[in-house]
């Protein structure tokens, strides 16, 4: 009977225990998604609008004076900081974190970057996109080695047409890229490229399978397996 009274006594000091670190637990992490937003909201209206007024200040200069070669540098310069910015910001905002979230930031993001060049962009997205809530770490590894590949793409693969294809299959988000350039070595590739290096580590980071395969131009395919990058 003692026995009985000591553990009781026992597993209800632990309850206790227990309930008091999910509460600090559930208080920190709300205080970090507090702050979180709290950084992106003022950079979006600190540092984002000055951006702005500023791009379009030197966008209208560089129009009126074409033959002035720094004004176009300049507004080139800027279109990079202003990208960096938002991608600062989408990765600060706990809104960003959801699976819907990534996938429209992506395929915005490179659309863009072919938007001025001579390669016809395409996009193919899931028709649902299940409510997933990832690890921050998880979708900025994601976007980051879409945003490698499609450089990739731009600066080496001389391609006409390039298209990203996003997929959600069972407990995978799988993306591919495909150009229809001339090719592409991962061999000669490894010993001189940081950017296919950076795509490894972060495809190992995501525990995801990467497939390169060359024909008729070059296919890159990640598989992420969702189970080891959602948010618990």
């Amino acid at each position: 009977m003692f026995l009985i009274l000591l553990l009781s006594v026992f597993f209800l000091k632990y309850y206790r225990t227990a309930v008091k670190f999910k509460r600090k637990y559930k208080n920190q992490a709300a205080l970090i998604k507090a702050e979180r937003d709290r950084i992106s909201g003022e950079i979006h209206d600190e540092i984002g609008s000055g951006l702005t007024a500023i791009k379009l200040y030197v966008e209208h200069s560089a129009r009126l004076k074409p033959a002035v070669r720094e004004l176009k540098i300049m507004e080139e310069m800027i279109g990079e900081i202003t990208l960096k910015i938002r991608e600062i910001i989408w990765s600060s905002n706990t809104d960003s974190d959801h699976l819907e979230s990534l996938i429209y930031f992506m395929e915005e993001q490179i659309r863009k970057l072919f938007e001025h060049t001579d390669t016809a962009f395409t996009s193919e997205l899931p028709a649902f996109i299940p409510s997933i809530e990832l690890q921050s770490q998880s979708r900025r590894d994601c976007y980051l080695i879409a945003k490698e590949i499609a450089h990739n793409v731009l600066k080496h693969a001389q391609a006409t047409q390039v298209k990203l294809l996003i997929e959600v299959e069972k407990d995978q988000l799988i993306f591919s890229i495909k150009d229809n350039g001339t090719g592409f070595d991962p061999a000669a590739q490894r010993s001189t490229g940081v950017g296919m290096e950076n795509i490894r580590i972060r495809t190992e980071r995501l525990k995801a399978g990467l497939i390169i395969e060359n024909y008729r131009g070059t296919r890159v395919r990640i598989n992420i397996p969702m189970k080891y990058n959602v948010h618990l």
